[in-house]
């Protein structure tokens, strides 16, 4: 009896050991798998914390093209596709199901967005990239609606094959349209400079040319001289304000008499619209006011202390195809008045060549009581005030 106790007594303590060991286990067990839970955890926010600066990286990444007017696509010459990004799809103008296009023939969606004067650049580009690892490249393209951009980017060579030939291509473009725009508007303004500067150089040697003929000595050849050119320079002035868009008739009269008589002198009337001539229209103007002004101050209403000259322009139809402007010069109150003698420079100024460069006609009469000229003009001299603040020629 004493002996079943014993063996009672010893299996009770190995059945206690035993759950001892498996209560113990399982303890292990649970704190093994909180930790390994927490670890879990731990590894799940890092993984959404990367992945979330993916996204943003991403977001950053897409913004800078829309933002930079960029696009990239990938070329894959081994499967013959090319997989384009959102934003090389919209600068495009391509709708491609998840971005696949294909190279090559009549199906390839870069080569038939491009201007058909640059698609033979697409060869060029091919054999560009077997030969080198980066290159540089610059066309045009036209987006469906008609559109023509300018683009330039690069293209870089991924991998290669065993004979060297590229095999897998990414490429990145930026819009440079509005550069294109800007760099041809610099060459027009170039191109314009010269012109004008000739135009100028022309003008200066006419005025060289036809003052030498109507002097006696050199001195009295450079005062008539450099006064005409401070005539010329007075309308060139006013043109450079208004950026060569053209000049305000009332400012050219003002800028043109003002050495003679202060702008707001008694002795100096203007009336007229609020008009515009254009460049060219200027210049002969302004050389032909310098000369009316000239011969009012030695001989006419401006060389005593009462006389007056009164500029004014309107327009009149009076049954011309084209509607026309008057500018008329009048003097009062000065000495009498005789017809000259002789004609010189000044004379052919504002009869001749004023005339001659605004395609219209001049009237004058060595009245008596005062010098009466009047010009006059079609409106294809004049020029209108744009949204933008340019000037355009005015046509009515």
């Amino acid at each position: 009896m004493a002996a079943d106790e014993d063996e009672e007594e010893l299996l009770r303590s190995v059945t206690l050991q035993n759950a001892r060991s498996i209560l113990a286990a399982r303890r292990r067990s649970e704190r093994e798998l909180i930790e390994s839970k927490e670890a879990l955890e731990r590894k799940t926010e890092e993984l959404a914390q990367a992945n979330r600066r993916l996204l943003e990286s991403e977001a950053r990444y897409r913004l800078a093209l829309k933002t930079g007017r960029m696009g990239t696509w990938e070329t894959d010459f081994v499967t013959g596709t090319r997989t384009w990004s959102d934003e090389g799809m919209a600068l495009f103008g391509l709708t491609l199901v998840n971005g696949r296009g294909r190279i090559g023939g009549e199906a390839d969606e870069f080569r038939s967005a491009l201007h058909p004067a640059d698609r033979h650049l697409v060869q060029h580009f091919h054999q560009l990239a077997d030969k080198q690892d980066a290159f540089a490249a610059e066309y045009r393209i036209v987006q469906p609606g008609g559109k023509i951009l300018w683009l330039a980017g690069r293209g870089r060579v991924v991998t290669r094959g065993a004979d060297g030939k590229s095999l897998r291509l990414v490429n990145i473009v930026t819009d440079i349209t509005e550069r294109k725009a800007a760099e041809d508007h610099i060459q027009l303004l170039m191109r314009e400079i010269s012109h004008r500067s000739k135009n100028l150089l022309s003008v200066v040697q006419a005025i060289a040319s036809q003052t030498v003929r109507t002097v006696d000595t050199m001195e009295e050849f450079e005062i008539r001289f450099g006064q005409r050119l401070q005539g010329l320079a007075a309308s060139h002035d006013l043109l450079v304000h208004e950026g060569w868009r053209g000049a305000p008739l009332a400012e050219l009269v003002r800028q043109q008499l003002a050495p003679f008589a202060g702008t707001r002198s008694s002795r100096l009337e203007l009336a007229g619209p609020d008009v515009a001539v254009t460049t060219e229209a200027a210049q002969a103007i302004g050389l032909a006011l310098h000369e009316l002004a000239t011969n009012a101050i030695k001989y006419g209403a401006l060389a005593g202390t009462t006389g007056k000259v009164t500029v004014s322009w309107a327009f009149d139809n009076n049954g011309a195809e084209r509607r026309q402007l008057r500018l008329s010069w009048v003097e009062r109150g000065g000495p009498p008045v005789t017809v000259p003698s002789r004609k010189g420079f000044g004379h052919i100024v504002i009869e001749s060549l004023v005339a001659q460069s605004v395609n219209g006609e001049v009237a004058m009469k060595f009245e008596p009581q005062g010098l009466s000229w009047v010009l006059s003009m079609p409106d294809t001299n004049l020029v209108s005030e744009r949204h933008d603040g340019a000037r355009t020629p005015l046509h009515i």
